[in-house]
């Protein structure tokens, strides 16, 4: 039942059809083609039926004006749409729901001295067991190509509670990463735990009991956000599942 006394915050998770450092990469073939515009469209019309009256982004905030100069091309047709979640997801659902400004609220500087991909170097090196057993459970498990499958049912299956759950279990393994006082895993760790800017974030852009926020994001942030957003007692976190059937 939807509390009508708390404002409301969607995490839809995807996978990132652009670029990134991220630990785990999607393969895919040309998402431009008319069968894959087809299964965005359904991820959008679904999604938008939500009715969200803000959509934000995992862009850092200080390029919201950058981001919002390229929805305002979008909106005026101007824009070349790329492979990329923001536009082919994002924008569509933002100008669908006549929205003028769209949010950044992300943020990506150092806090840790390792990446992600040393760690697991340094694991597979000095602890190989416990470097074995997070390949074999989870790296090994992880999707790596589309292939046939729809994007509407791989972004539905991301949004999955054992899916969201797996994906966060396997960062607590990483934790464990480290020998003597040398925190190996917890060095990068301690960044990743700065979702709780994005979190923040939101918070700043969601006050009213009538606002209605999407949170266009990579699946792997879901946990994280939805555990900060519901433990502050101040907000009513949606589940992405409810509307992508």
């Amino acid at each position: 039942m939807i509390n009508h006394d708390k404002p409301k915050i969607m995490i839809l998770g995807t996978f990132h059809m652009r670029y990134t450092p991220d630990l785990h990469r999607m393969e895919f073939d040309n998402l431009l083609s008319n069968k894959r515009q087809i299964e965005i469209m359904r991820v959008v019309d679904s999604i938008k039926s939500f009715n969200p009256t803000k959509v934000a982004f995992e862009v850092v905030k200080s390029e919201e004006n950058s981001l919002n100069s390229e929805f305002e091309q979008f909106l005026n047709g101007e824009l070349d749409i790329r492979i990329d979640e923001i536009h082919q997801i994002g924008f569509r659902i933002a100008s669908e729901q006549n929205h003028k400004k769209i949010y950044a609220v992300d943020w990506m500087e150092s806090v840790g001295n390792r990446g992600i991909g040393q760690v697991f170097e340094w694991a597979k090196k000095e602890q190989s067991n416990l470097f074995k057993y997070l390949d074999e459970k989870y790296r090994s498990n992880l999707p790596s190509y589309i292939g046939d499958r729809s994007i509407y049912e791989i972004i539905k299956e991301y949004n999955q509670t054992q899916n969201i759950v797996k994906q966060h279990e396997m960062y607590m393994a990483v934790a464990r990463i480290g020998e003597g006082e040398d925190y190996v895993g917890i060095d990068w760790l301690r960044w990743w735990y700065q979702n709780l800017i994005i979190y923040a974030n939101l918070t700043k852009i969601t006050s009213e009991p009538s606002d209605k926020t999407l949170l266009l994001i990579g699946s792997a942030h879901i946990h994280l956000i939805s555990q900060f957003l519901e433990e502050s007692g101040m907000y009513e976190v949606i589940k992405a599942t409810e509307y992508l059937k």
